[in-house]
């Protein structure tokens, strides 16, 4: 599933990698039914999967945030090489 071509807009799959992830969820929509249904196995196995997605969630919005971040501080203006770098250095 390599990526080799960076102007392509998406990237390209296989066929057996689409099947695996739509037999995943398959897999994991079967075992949420279940939890529906009350089987106790099916609730915690479904409760780890939802935590794991929102574990994921938020370390993605972290790193959205601090790229943004990273954004904002590189577009600020940098101060001159030969300014003092301290207040109290005593070469002014």
């Amino acid at each position: 599933m390599g990526w080799h071509n960076r102007g392509m807009l998406i990237p390209q799959f296989s066929l057996r990698w689409v099947l695996g992830v739509t037999a995943a969820c398959g897999v994991l929509s079967l075992v949420a039914a279940m939890a529906l249904r009350g089987s106790a196995w099916a609730m915690s196995l479904t409760i780890a999967a939802a935590s794991v997605a929102l574990t994921a969630l938020a370390h993605g919005a972290m790193f959205f945030v601090v790229w943004l971040f990273s954004l904002v501080i590189a577009s600020w203006p940098r101060r001159a090489p030969n300014a003092p770098a301290s207040p109290f250095n005593a070469e002014r």
